[in-house]
């Protein structure tokens, strides 16, 4: 009898045993199912938010209608919405044509060619409190034939066997007609185009790219060279 009732005592201390082990697996394994089934749903969500963007595999996004001057203005009458495989869009790309409203091209644009982020500046860069907006008539042949609206230029002050002197520094054309250009000038650089120009030739030298480091400034006027 006495040892019926250990195997007993056993059995029971065994199922115990048998029971509790079998509660912390499922709690261990229903733990590591909600931790993968979160990611996992993120990651669907991800999916299902791509798919809603870009609706059933194609996205819309702009090109230019036209082809465009590097600094151009840019507006809605300029661009067209396109629609494309998803897969094929570009990093960057814009896909609302008022995103273009206030902006100016960093680089010039073919026709039909997609309009990225990266190409985008704000008109307001340009422009800096305290500017006036000025004219200026250069020389024949001393304005680029490409320069435009919204070229960026230097103006340079020839230098007769020595090295021109940069007068004004990354200026963006606003406008152009013929050789009459308009830009943004600040007060020292209005003064300094005024005087370069009762000195010498002065002429234009474009940016290929806006990303360019602006030049140097070495242009003295003769009054301060006196002193």
């Amino acid at each position: 009898m006495a040892y019926i009732k250990k195997s007993k005592i056993f059995a029971l201390k065994r199922a115990a045993l048998i029971l509790i082990c079998t509660v912390g697996l499922a709690a261990i394994f229903f733990t590591a199912y909600l931790l993968y089934g979160n990611v996992f749903l993120g990651e669907a969500a991800d999916a299902v938010s791509i798919r809603d963007t870009y609706g059933e595999k194609t996205a819309m996004i702009v090109r230019a209608r036209i082809s465009m001057n590097q600094g151009e203005l840019l507006g809605a009458d300029k661009a067209e919405l396109v629609e494309i495989p998803a897969e094929l869009v570009p990093e960057g790309a814009i896909t609302n044509l008022s995103r273009l409203d206030g902006m100016r091209l960093k680089r010039g644009i073919a026709k039909k060619e997609f309009i990225n982020d990266m190409d985008l500046i704000a008109e307001s860069a340009v422009y800096e409190e305290g500017e006036r907006l000025i004219e200026h008539n250069f020389t024949e042949g001393a304005v680029p034939a490409s320069v435009a609206e919204g070229s960026i230029i230097d103006i340079k002050l020839f230098v007769k066997g020595g090295e021109d002197s940069v007068v004004v520094s990354k200026a963006v054309v606003i406008s152009r007609s013929d050789n009459l250009l308009s830009f943004y000038l600040d007060g020292r650089e209005q003064e300094y185009i005024k005087e370069a120009a009762s000195e010498g030739a002065i002429f234009a030298v474009q940016y290929i790219d806006a990303s360019q480091q602006a030049s140097e400034v070495t242009y003295t006027p003769l009054y301060d060279k006196s002193k």
